[in-house]
């Protein structure tokens, strides 16, 4: 049905197992003859027996991804309104506490390089990988039918395409309205634009971690939240209690989001924002609080930028260590997947001991539960979090 590509003997074990992705050399030959995004059968070099269908690129590392193990599903508009529809249904539960929801994650559902969020009545997506890209009008017509959105609106600007010899892309697919407002579950309330948000609109993966983290503010706290973008975690920090809390962002966009979203929460007397680089601030700041928050965006992108990340962290974390008062709370994530658990926990070790603190890990968490994680392909595993207390 589709064309043929082998796996070397012994590496199908992983993908037998549940691994989503055949890498380049693990390909007995990789044909130049197959445009990117074709569907492939893929059989093992010992018994030529196929074993799943995948997307292809002939010239991508992630050289097959497998899109399903029964090597004749046909896929059409069909299948993609059944597996969005088996991951919407994996999240009834938070569909009851919030209206805001990452309604596919990609690896994670089965639907390699496809992300899918839902705010309120509007659906936006993002498409990484080729055999998704090929495949955007199928992917439309079962978003459409599955959910009858106000507005749906593609946010393809991620770096991940341009591996997938892709170019970006921004728009409404459907409808003219992206400005939404939607709620977690503690009621908290957030106004965005999706058109004009970062990535695909309100960095749902926080969003459980940011009411999580309300029990450790103390009445009447000061909090500094650093990388606040549009203020997720400093608007529940002052719903939780805190006296002043000084959000810091290079972005003026995100911070014009933030006042209507304190605004919005009856909060604005509590939050002051400050517009420079988060970096320069926290070297230069001689101020002590209570309470601080650190969730840069990702420092590292691929291996290559390992050493640049380390220095990055560990100085980010002494210098904020430093501004915060004995028996502080030290809010503290790392989105980057390359950067991993130990690696961050070192950095957090080594900038405590520099600075002559205890640092004591009170609560560790990762992404949100519409973020799941798949348990035979680590990397669908990113978001670090650590809840500390500075002694």
């Amino acid at each position: 049905m589709y064309p043929k590509i082998t796996i070397k003997n012994h590496h199908e074990r992983r993908l037998l197992k549940g691994h989503l992705w055949a890498f380049s050399n693990e390909l007995l030959e990789v044909p130049k003859d197959i445009p990117a995004g074709t569907i492939v059968t893929l059989i093992r070099e010992f018994d030529k027996k196929p074993f799943a269908i995948a997307f292809y690129h002939p010239n991508s590392l992630i050289a097959c991804r497998i899109i399903s193990r029964n090597v004749n599903e046909v896929i059409d508009a069909e299948f993609f309104k059944k597996r969005i529809g088996e991951s919407t249904a994996r999240r009834q539960f938070l569909q009851k506490e919030r209206n805001a929801v990452r309604l596919v994650h990609g690896e994670s559902d089965l639907l390699p390089g496809l992300i899918v969020e839902k705010y309120n009545d509007i659906i936006t997506f993002q498409i990484t990988s080729a055999g998704m890209d090929a495949r955007k009008d199928e992917i439309n017509s079962a978003l459409e039918e599955l959910f009858h959105p106000r507005s749906i609106i593609e946010k393809n600007l991620s770096y991940l395409r341009k591996l997938e010899g892709l170019t970006e892309q921004e728009g409404f697919v459907k409808g003219t309205e992206s400005d939404v407002e939607f709620h977690d579950g503690l009621g908290t309330k957030y106004h965005a634009d999706i058109l004009k948000s970062q990535k695909t609109g309100g960095y749902l993966d926080q969003m459980d971690n940011r009411t999580a983290i309300r029990r450790y503010i103390p009445e009447g706290a000061t909090v500094l939240d650093l990388f606040t973008n549009t203020g997720g975690f400093a608007l529940n920090m002052a719903l939780a209690g805190a006296a002043e809390v000084t959000a810091v962002d290079q972005s003026e966009d995100a911070l014009a989001s933030l006042a209507k979203n304190a605004e919005l929460n009856g909060v604005t007397e509590k939050i002051k924002t400050v517009h420079t680089d988060c970096f320069s601030f926290i070297k230069e700041c001689k101020e002590t609080f209570d309470v601080i928050v650190l969730d840069p965006p990702s420092l590292v992108r691929s291996k290559k930028e390992l050493k640049s990340a380390e220095l990055g962290y560990y100085t980010l974390h002494k210098e904020a260590i430093k501004c915060l008062r004995i028996g502080g709370i030290l809010i503290t994530a790392s989105c980057s997947h390359h950067f991993t658990r130990e690696m961050y926990l070192d950095c957090i070790r080594r900038a405590s001991g520099e600075s002559k603190r205890v640092s004591l890990v009170l609560e560790e968490r990762g992404a949100s539960a519409d973020h799941p994680v798949h348990t035979m392909m680590p990397e669908t595993e990113y978001l670090k979090l650590f809840v500390l207390s500075i002694a």
